[in-house]
């Protein structure tokens, strides 16, 4: 005997569907939503109906809202109505009507969730939002994941309808007695998806086959399969590639060997990178070949500007990311500076000079300036010595600070001054740690770079003489 819909939408409910959790049923008074939350009651699932009004067809809208409102009254049902202002987000984010309308209705029904305590959100997408999806990623050049067009879950939202059509939904409202809204919206074909449904899949069923929705929806799956294989595959491929979890101010990935990664794994552990930095946007094709590009080229320091403000950069075999809140906090640090006079490092006459003097570093250590008589013994790159005599001929005062345009270097080991940035390029400091890295120095004449390089001074007579000054440098 064969399954009326009546039975059928229930049983599918029932198994896509966990009876033990709470959701929000996204309802707009269409048949497709109405025909969701009448099921969803009459099997009885714990749920919340919001209606988003999106304050776009004014009057119309407001019905539209009473109207679910009276449904719910009806049946006992939890209703929660969220306004929000399409019109004026479209304008202010330089949006398309139907984008504004979509991301302010899925941030009003998260809101809805959590403050309900919903384990998730149910939306009344069916087959022929798939087939309409599928056509409309298509024309825009999406790869094999946008052509997967709806599924199932997307992180809390679940679309338990997809494998009903239009018609069968609109069956089952009839059948239950359910009178719906239509959209006057839905007809108007200025909008892309309605001239897919209005025109192309009506040409598409004429012309070539009446099933096209349903072979339409097909390719979806079978798309959303293979999508998922490769995401699969990329976020291995990711692991391997992420930096030690040990490792100090390190987000980027190693880019070693990735022209022997296959092309299809490439765009997504690009995709997933940007999004396990962050990133909200999807990457479009652009970003992700300007990534490639940027990795192809192997320029270390090149960056590139990202949607919403951010920035990649290439640093020796490695790809970063940086958001625009992270950049603010680095521009913020870029006036650390502390600045020292000779006479509060130099001990006063008759002193012992004994007395040790501190300096925090943004990066929580600390650095202890004391002097001594005599040469001491040190360790190089994490302590510092420098003659008093030669180092107050360099300049009025001792400072600590980030490196700046025209600083030089002597290094101790080396033959002779070069610029600090071609220094530290020799020694493959990469380009995002150069602008933090703390310097001692004066005026430009770097004279230590903690953990990295010590300076060589210029000839001082009796540098072995026990009652020379020497300025002592420990980091801690």
């Amino acid at each position: 005997m064969q399954e009326t819909i009546l039975e059928k939408v229930p049983r599918i409910l029932g198994r896509v569907l966990d009876p033990s959790k709470k959701y929000v049923a996204a309802v707009s008074g269409g048949a497709d939503s109405l025909a969701l939350a009448d099921a969803l009651w009459n099997q009885g699932f714990a749920f919340v109906v919001c209606h988003v009004e999106h304050g776009i067809r004014g009057e119309e809208s407001l019905e539209d809202a009473r109207f679910v409102e009276a449904f719910c009254l009806e049946r006992g049902i939890l209703f929660d109505c969220r306004t929000v202002r399409v019109p004026e987000f479209r304008e202010r984010e330089g949006l398309s009507l139907e984008d504004a309308a979509r991301r302010l209705r899925y941030e009003a029904l998260a809101l809805c969730a959590e403050e309900t305590g919903a384990d998730f959100i149910l939306t009344a997408h069916q087959k022929d939002d798939q087939a309409e999806t599928f056509l409309l990623r298509l024309l825009r050049g999406s790869g094999t994941c946008g052509l997967g067009a709806i599924r199932f879950q997307r992180d809390r939202i679940l679309r338990p309808l997809l494998s009903f059509s239009g018609e069968e939904l609109r069956e089952y409202c009839a059948a239950r007695g359910i009178v719906w809204r239509n959209d006057a919206t839905n007809e108007d074909t200025r909008y892309a998806r309605n001239r897919v449904r209005k025109l192309l899949i009506p040409l598409l069923k004429e012309e070539f086959s009446p099933a096209v929705t349903d072979i339409l929806c097909r390719t979806a799956e079978h798309l959303q399969a293979d999508a998922l294989f490769l995401e699969e595959a990329a976020a291995a491929e990711l692991k391997k590639r992420l930096p030690d979890p040990e490792a100090e101010d390190d987000n980027g990935i190693r880019t070693d060997g990735w022209e022997a990664i296959p092309k299809a794994l490439r765009f997504r552990i690009l995709q997933q990178f940007w999004k396990m930095s962050g990133g909200n946007k999807e990457l479009t094709g652009v970003n992700l070949e300007d990534l490639e590009k940027l990795i192809g080229r192997g320029v270390s320091g090149k960056k590139i500007l990202l949607p919403d403000s951010w920035q990649g950069l290439y640093s020796y075999d490695k790809l970063l990311l940086f958001s625009p809140e992270h950049l603010r906090v680095l521009n913020e640090g870029e006036n650390w500076r502390h600045m020292i006079p000779w006479n509060l490092v130099l001990p006063s006459s008759g002193g012992d000079g004994g007395s040790i003097r501190e300096i925090p570093f943004p990066d929580g250590r600390t650095a202890q300036l004391h002097i001594e008589k005599g040469r001491p013994a040190y360790t190089y790159r994490s302590q510092m010595i420098y003659p008093l005599d030669a180092l107050t001929a360099l300049g009025d005062c001792l400072e600590f600070r980030y490196r700046r345009q025209g600083d030089r270097i002597f290094p101790l080991k080396g033959t002779g001054h070069k610029s600090l940035k071609k220094y530290l390029i020799e020694c493959r400091i990469p380009v995002e740690k150069r602008d933090r890295l703390p310097v001692a120095a004066v005026g430009n004449e770097v004279i230590w770079i903690p953990g990295i390089s010590n300076a060589r001074w210029k000839d001082t007579e009796g540098t072995d003489d026990p009652e020379l000054g020497w300025l002592f440098i420990n980091m801690k």
